[in-house]
């Protein structure tokens, strides 16, 4: 009798120590899971770090040639300014082929109004005529045509009679088919008037977006030229810049010289020192020589003379030449250089348009561009060089005196 109690407490000893064993082995296996994970998890992202290096590699490069545009951007004022000229110049081209098709487009709609308002007129009194007749019809009904014929007195009456009744039908005939070819004229004209009205509305909604764009460039081209007058380092940059560009400017005259023989040009520009005409009648803003810029707040030495100017006048050439160059030269905006022969040339830049091409005769007097805003420029100004030989020469001893 005292045994079974023993052997009741052991068993309960021995279950107890089961269910914690058991509970230890699932509480380690749960913290086994949380720590390490699952095989299954380790199985499945085990090709995930290839991924995941590739999309690393990925975002890195991208970072990396933004960062690389970014340097450009801020290594080259000059650069900006160029990209922002040359954005403003395709958008007035743009500008003028949308404002002659417009131009164009209009008279278009104009004159087809009008072919619709005539074909509406002439529509309506056809219709009015086929509805008069088809109610003559209606109240002779088809007996009339018999009583007609029977009515005749005699062979030959009847052969009037029929004969008078086929030229009614012939008639009849015409009128239907050109009430229907006026009708369709006048279908097909809505639909043109539609269609020209439609791209008409495209081309200013078009021309419209190039404004915003040539408004927003030079809003752009001014917020860069604040800063070029105002950060140090900006104006820094931006004059080492120009100084570069001058080098530049200097090798391309050298390699135009090695190619000069092959020009005609009569060379007697020298002939004409203090009587050559002035290439833009306005004032003088900008000496030639080493001097303090006023804009920039720093010593330049400027190769040329700078002319106060009003955008989109004509600037003329001071000799006569042939062209030489006519393209954008970073610094100096749109430039047309002229050879007068005997190594004498003149350099015209900050224009706003040039339909001149390399290679064309110019005489003294014609107009080579325009004035403009392009280039290391923010006003109207024209740049003007005279050189011999590569050297730059000052202006002012070469154009005529103005009193």
């Amino acid at each position: 009798m005292t045994v079974e109690p023993a052997a009741s407490n052991r068993w309960r000893v021995f279950h107890c120590a089961a269910v914690i064993g058991l509970a230890g082995g699932l509480m380690g296996w749960l913290w086994s899971v949380c720590l390490t994970g699952p095989a299954w998890a380790e199985n499945r992202s085990a090709a995930d770090p290839k991924r995941e290096l590739e999309e690393l590699n990925r975002q890195l490069d991208q970072k990396k040639r933004q960062q690389q545009a970014t340097v450009r951007k801020e290594q080259s004022v000059l650069g900006e300014l160029d990209a922002l000229d040359r954005r403003v110049h395709a958008g007035r081209r743009q500008m003028t082929v949308l404002d002659r098709q417009i131009r164009d487009r209009s008279q278009t709609v104009k004159q087809l109004d009008d072919d619709v308002t005539r074909l509406e007129q002439s529509v309506g009194t056809l219709r009015q005529s086929v509805a008069a007749r088809l109610r003559a019809v209606y109240v002779s009904g088809v007996d009339g045509e018999w009583a007609m014929l029977f009515g005749a007195s005699d062979y030959q009456d009847l052969l009037m009679r029929l004969d008078g009744l086929q030229r009614i039908a012939a008639r009849e005939s015409a009128l239907m088919a050109d009430y229907a070819r006026q009708r369709d004229a006048l279908a097909d004209a809505l639909r043109a008037q539609r269609d020209a009205s439609e791209r008409l509305n495209r081309e200013r909604r078009e021309l419209a977006g190039v404004l915003d764009d040539i408004t927003g460039a030079r809003a752009d081209k001014r917020t860069l030229l604040a800063r070029v007058r105002t950060e140090r380092t900006t104006t820094a940059k931006a004059i080492t810049e120009l100084e570069e560009s001058a080098k530049q400017l200097q090798e391309l005259l050298k390699r135009l010289e090695l190619e000069a023989a092959k020009r005609k040009t009569d060379g007697r520009l020298a002939q004409a020192k203090g009587r050559l005409p002035w290439p833009y009648d306005g004032a003088v803003t900008g000496l030639f020589g080493r001097q303090r810029h006023s804009q920039y707040n720093t010593d330049i030495f400027r190769r040329g003379i700078e002319i106060k100017a009003r955008e989109g006048d004509a600037v003329k050439a001071v000799y006569q030449g042939v062209v030489v160059y006519a393209d954008w030269f970073k610094g100096y905006g749109l430039v047309v250089v002229l050879d007068h022969g005997d190594h004498y040339y003149t350099l015209y830049a900050h224009l706003g348009k040039t339909d001149i091409k390399v290679g064309e005769a110019v005489t003294v007097g014609q107009a080579i561009g325009v004035v403009g805003e392009t280039g290391l420029s923010d006003e109207q100004t024209l740049y003007f060089e005279l050189r011999h030989h590569g050297t730059p020469l000052d202006p002012l001893t070469w154009l005529k005196k103005r009193g």
